[in-house]
């Protein structure tokens, strides 16, 4: 049943014409060149880009993908180290740390949101290291030193990198040993404390075998006080010792090697080694409420809540939409997650139109996090106390503590792939096939003898209270062939055609309530999928090429303690411009889509669903949403030391239908004039980058420098209007515009004698210091919130031997 009351007509008249004016159109005029210079200099041109979109490496002007390539610039810029850092830097892609302390990535691409943090659960949009899928989502964050390019594939990408891309994918490549002796020490500092360093040496090639190592540092403080740092939380009766709350929140502290060979002792035969192991050991962000309570009367345990926040009136440091300066998140403790991979990549070049590629893998992940998802849990039970038994069945003291929903995820999992891809290319069509392997082991939910999420808890001489556990173990096993064709029926006209056969098996056990008195539900999933994709390319000349194409994709079914959930199908239409005009000096390239995505997997908190509150969050199947919109990226040669970028997205987002189910857990049934909208999917984004590069000052030492301005439309974070209006909910209805800037200068090649040289740089993120609402969580008592993180800036200083 369609419960939705959406408004929808948006006129995007002016902005389509103007993108289409762009893709095809004459450089605008400050482009124009004087009679002594020309276009064909090879400083006005700019460089090409190569990716591998299509799992082959190709000029990024011919693939008939809506791709954003970052190159090492671009990342160096906008600091960017791992997929958190990407919101804003490619059309109609946000994303957003989610709530709970994790840095699980919250994606927004073209209309479709993906968490993947429900156990047994998979995510909309993937995320691919050097070729290999990463299953688990509480191991897709890790900070890398080494990315040579990272990726941005937008629209479903059913075909070539199978289930679990609906939204698209993110591709992130690390560099190759460089087969010469060098060693790279940087150093930066920087405001709250910050100290980054890294060492990379690389061995010089001997008989086909080079290899590198890097070993990073990064910590600084965290941009929101803890008032309550220094509380003790006893962990020792489900077994996890004690732990204390941070100083501050939001706090880094990571360690990362990474190891690369590679052994190549001819041009036919390659083989590459790549291993990555980093330590997350930072703080969970500020969590604040960010709304006035509810009245008494007024949702599931409000009496309570509203006298607790009397006693507790001066521990209410935020209930604005802006981030506080200090919020009191006792509960809170510093995050242990470890991830570790491996991977081995062997090629051989049978001749010039025919390559086989072997790339396995194995990786693991481990996860312990603490964290203060309202900002209450540094409450006071005050003189109620008396009237509440503690778990050792006396009343409360008034110094013990409260909370009303604090998570301590419990996680690990390890992941092995196989895939084994064939290249064939000839004047006839070009071929990728590959046969695919998958499984993974997943333990993931609450410690032993305690919950996930502890709802109305509380902490008798602060000890985590002993309750219902619920943990799932899941396995999962998917097989897949795959075979994309481009058949050259003209020497400018391609058709391709795409098919992907995948078969997965899920099975598991879910264990639940107390400790010596569990039960355990177990479950087995089997389906397969058939996606395609048919298109044609055209290229109307050398610098201009079009294509057009129809392509499917599914986000895999399953169970989460008896509570199935069938597969996600999004079906894709989009057509493509892509364009070199004025001899190379300008890249224009514009895509249109319309997608749309059946058996919507959303996650819903389980405390709003009959039967699952042991759950803490479950998947279930939400309706249709459809998006359609366009995506503009532009880049020009100013002139032989400016380039300038503009990217720009509009997204039209809707639900074409919701369930009775969701409608309900957001109140669909209670309040005047609901709906259901779409959350997190800006209507409009637009990204300015400048990049500067002079000429030698002395010897060989240049300036270059770089800014990118991020702006982005109002962004709903309450999905439902009518709940926003009748509660004081609304004023965390949205999150409001943005205008993010982040700077970088450099002055590099500075000789210092012999082979030594140097490079100096000053840099700076959230120039503009937004501070307003990024993340929410209504919890039906409360809304609380994470913020954007402040501006911060720094030093760095890089020596090359």
């Amino acid at each position: 049943m369609n419960k939705n009351k959406i408004m929808h007509t948006p006129n995007v008249r002016t902005l389509l014409s103007s993108a289409i004016a762009a893709a095809f159109a004459v450089a605008p005029p400050v482009f124009a060149q004087s009679d002594s210079s020309s276009a064909t200099n090879s400083n006005l041109i700019l460089e090409e880009i190569i990716v591998t979109a299509q799992k082959r490496t190709q000029d990024i002007q011919e693939v008939p993908v809506a791709v954003t390539a970052l190159t090492q610039e671009t990342l160096a810029v906008n600091k960017v180290v791992n997929v958190n850092d990407l919101s804003g830097l490619a059309p109609n892609t946000t994303v957003r740390p989610a709530v709970g302390g994790t840095n699980t990535p919250a994606f927004n691409m073209r209309g479709i949101t993906s968490y993947g943090v429900v156990a047994g659960s998979d995510k909309q949009i993937s995320i691919y290291l050097d070729g290999v899928y990463i299953g688990s989502p509480r191991g897709s964050i890790f900070s890398l030193p080494d990315i040579q390019q990272l990726e941005v594939l937008r629209g479903p990408q059913g075909t070539l990198f199978g289930r679990n891309a609906t939204g698209g994918a993110i591709s992130v490549r690390t560099r190759d040993p460089h087969g010469e002796f060098a060693i790279r020490q940087k150093v930066s500092s920087g405001s709250r404390d910050r100290l980054d360093y890294s060492t990379t040496v690389d061995t010089p090639e001997w008989n086909g075998f080079s290899a590198y190592l890097t070993y990073a540092h990064e910590e600084r403080d965290g941009d929101i006080e803890n008032l309550g740092a220094g509380a003790i939380t006893d962990r020792t009766a489900i077994g996890l010792g004690t732990t204390t709350s941070p100083e501050t929140l939001g706090a880094v502290d990571n360690e990362s090697w990474f190891f690369s060979a590679l052994y190549e002792p001819n041009d036919k035969f390659r083989v590459s080694y790549k291993y990555d192991y980093s330590t997350d050991n930072g703080t969970p962000r500020g969590n604040a409420i960010v709304t006035d309570l509810y009245p008494e009367g007024a949702g599931a345990g409000a009496p309570l809540i509203s006298v607790l926040a009397a006693i507790n009136a001066d521990k209410l440091q935020n209930t604005k939409t802006t981030r506080p300066k200090a919020v009191n998140n006792a509960f809170s403790a510093v995050r242990d997650q470890t991830v570790e991979g491996h991977s081995l990549i062997a090629e051989y070049q049978f001749d010039s139109s025919l390559t086989l590629k072997n790339t396995l893998a194995y990786r693991k992940t481990e996860l312990i996090q603490p964290a203060d998802i309202t900002g209450t849990s540094g409450w006071e039970v005050g003189f109620i106390g008396a009237f509440i038994p503690g778990p050792s069945g006396q009343p409360l003291d008034p110094d013990d503590r409260f909370c009303y929903a604090c998570s301590q995820p419990y996680a690990d999992g390890d992941q092995l792939s196989d895939e084994i891809q064939i290249n064939y290319d000839s004047e006839i069509a070009r071929v990728t096939a590959g046969l695919l392997y998958y499984e993974s082991e997943d333990r993931s939910g609450s410690p032993v003898g305690s919950a996930n999420t502890l709802f109305f808890a509380f902490f008798e001489d602060g000890a985590v209270p002993q309750s219902a556990q619920g943990i799932s173990y899941n396995d999962a096993k998917s097989y897949a062939v795959y075979s994309q064709t481009e058949f050259h029926i003209t020497n400018q006209i391609d058709l391709v055609g795409g098919l992907r056969y995948t078969k997965d098996e899920k099975s598991g056990d879910f264990v639940s309530g107390l400790v010596g008195s569990e039960t355990t539900q177990s479950f087995d999933y089997s389906d397969d999928n058939v996606s395609y994709l048919i298109g044609v390319n055209y290229f109307l000349n050398d610098d201009i090429f079009i294509y057009a194409k129809n392509s499917t994709a599914f986000v895999s079914g399953g169970s989460v303690a008896g509570f199935d959930f069938a597969p996600e199908e999004a079906n894709s239409y989009e057509l493509g411009v892509k364009s070199n005009l004025m001899g190379g000096r300008i890249r224009s390239n514009l895509a249109l889509f319309h997608v749309t995505y059946d058996n919507l997997q959303t996650s819903q908190g389980a405390q709003n669903v009959a039967g699952a509150e042991n759950l803490g969050v479950l998947i279930v199947e939400g309706g249709e949403l459809q998006a359609q919109g366009l995506e503009l990226e532009v880049t020009g040669k100013i002139s032989s030391s400016l380039t300038l970028g503009v990217t720009a997205g509009y997204q039209d987002v809707k639900y074409n239908e919701v369930t009775d189910l969701v409608f309900s857990t957001v109140g669909g049934d209670i309040f005047p004039n609901s709906s259901f909208e779409p959350t997190i999917s800006p209507e409009t984004s637009v990204n300015l980058s400048l990049g500067y590069k002079s000429q030698p000052l002395f010897a060989d030492a240049f300036i270059n420098a770089g800014v990118n301005v991020t702006w982005s439309d109002k962004q709903r974070l309450d999905s439902n209007p009518g709940r926003a209006a009748n509660t004081p909910f609304g004023v965390a209805e949205f999150s409001p515009e943005t205008t993010m800037v982040n700077a970088r200068a450099a002055l590099s090649s500075i000789p210092l004698g012999g082979s030594l040289t140097a490079e100096v740089a000053i840099w700076g993120r959230n120039l503009t210091d937004e501070d307003g609402l990024q993340f929410i969580t209504n919890f039906g008592a409360l809304v609380s919130g994470t913020f954007y993180e402040e501006r911060s800036y720094g030093v760095d200083l890089t020596i090359d031997f």
